[in-house]
């Protein structure tokens, strides 16, 4: 996971370019405490549906 802080950021726009450049989710940190996970719904994708990053044989043995 990357990390950001929420003061280094100018607003939404530059969270969501950042995320969209990020090939795994970021985790935006205002001051000491986490408040948000955000990422590329392609990312997001890939957490859900990669049996290989979850280490499971087979995607049927998901349950969402």
């Amino acid at each position: 996971m990357g990390f950001v802080e929420l003061r280094a950021l100018s607003g939404m726009e530059e969270l969501v370019a950042v995320a969209h450049a990020a090939d795994e989710p970021l985790v935006v940190f205002d001051g000491e405490d986490e408040c948000l996970v955000a990422m590329r719904p392609a990312v997001f994708e890939r957490i859900l549906f990669d049996s290989n990053l979850l280490n499971h044989s087979e995607r049927e043995m998901l349950h969402l």
